[in-house]
Formats: structure tokens, sequence, C-alpha cells
């Protein structure tokens, strides 16, 4: 089942092309779309590459990720892969943190101090041992 994209309001010209650009979202991803002139084609999500946005052929294979992102070659899907893999790693050090900080916060409240461990770093190492002089 396909689902049709609802199109946004947002649109741009370029007046020596006439050029427009929409933002048409599909699922929970946005597509720039652009039309030249009259020419008005029926848009559609597998026609260009999510991250690079070249046209994808009807004779080539199509490289699907999370079920509404085409892409043209499997280097542009695990790429986008990769970004994406980056971003949650972010956002769920972000929640990590936030979640620290607040039990540190109750902890703090509660009078009994809790202590985040964290890893050693060169300059902590170099502090705890002194350099030693050659003889």
């Amino acid at each position: 089942m396909l689902q049709r994209g609802t199109t946004s309001t947002t649109t741009a010209v370029v007046p020596e092309m006439e050029e427009h650009e929409q933002y048409v979202k599909l699922g929970s991803r946005f597509f720039r779309v652009k039309s030249h002139g009259d020419v008005s084609r029926r848009l559609h999500y597998l026609d260009s590459c999510f991250l690079c946005k070249k046209d994808i052929a009807s004779d080539r294979d199509i490289f699907m990720y999370k079920g509404d992102a085409a892409f043209c070659s499997e280097d542009c899907r695990l790429d986008q892969i990769e970004m994406d893999e980056a971003l949650d790693a972010v956002a769920r050090r972000h929640r990590l943190l936030s979640s620290a900080g607040a039990a540190v916060a109750i902890g703090d409240a509660s009078g009994s101090p809790m202590m985040m461990r964290r890893r050693p770093t060169i300059a902590n190492l170099a502090a705890r041992n002194p350099p030693v002089a050659a003889t």
C-alpha cells in the first residue's frame, strides 16, 4: 500500500527560469520537488534518490530504507543509515546525560552525593602520574 504525499505550503519561485520548488511530505520525511514551467508531472517518492536527489531510472534497482526513502545506490543508502545512526547516538547520549543530571540534582537534594564516573583523559592521567626525569 502506497501512501499519498501531502504538499506543504512552502514554495520558492526562481523568476528567470520559472522553476517552482515544493516540499512534499510522505510519511515522516520531506522531499523537495522542482517543476519546470508548465510541465506538471506526477510526484512520486521513488522518482529520485532521497540523499543525492539524482533521478532513479525505471529500469534500475531502487534501494529502500525505512519504507519511505528510496536511494539510487547501496552507497547512498548506507550513508543515510550511518547519518541516522549518528543522530540516534547523539540523542541517546543527550538523554542519558540529561537523566544523569536529573539524578545528580535529586541526589544533591536528598543529601547523598552521587558521583558520575568519567573516562580518564590524557590530562587526568598526566596529573596523577607526573613525568619522571631521565637520569
